[in-house]
């Protein structure tokens, strides 16, 4: 079963086409994995969104958004295995 007590993290970044490519290596694998998104702008800080306090200026368009994708622990070094050789 897959739980996030059972996962880790096998890649975080905020490029998006890696962030596919790499699902792609693991699909094509079989191996199962999760993903999660986060909107760095959309943060909470007290007293409203980052966005909202300061704007959206400095922060490139494609860089807002933080994917990051989990492995089951026990599929962790296939992962790291076939992400290196395949992306290579």
């Amino acid at each position: 079963m897959f739980t996030i007590f059972h996962s880790e993290s096998i890649w975080t970044g905020t490029d998006m086409k890696k962030f596919n490519e790499i699902r792609d290596v693991l699909d094509r694998e079989g191996i199962p994995y999760k993903y999660k998104v986060k909107d760095r702008l959309g943060d909470w800080n007290g007293s409203g969104t980052f966005r909202g306090s300061v704007g959206s200026a400095g922060i490139p368009a494609d860089q807002s958004k933080q994917y990051e994708i989990l492995v089951e622990k026990k599929d962790m070094a296939q992962a790291q295995n076939v992400i290196k050789i395949k992306l290579s």
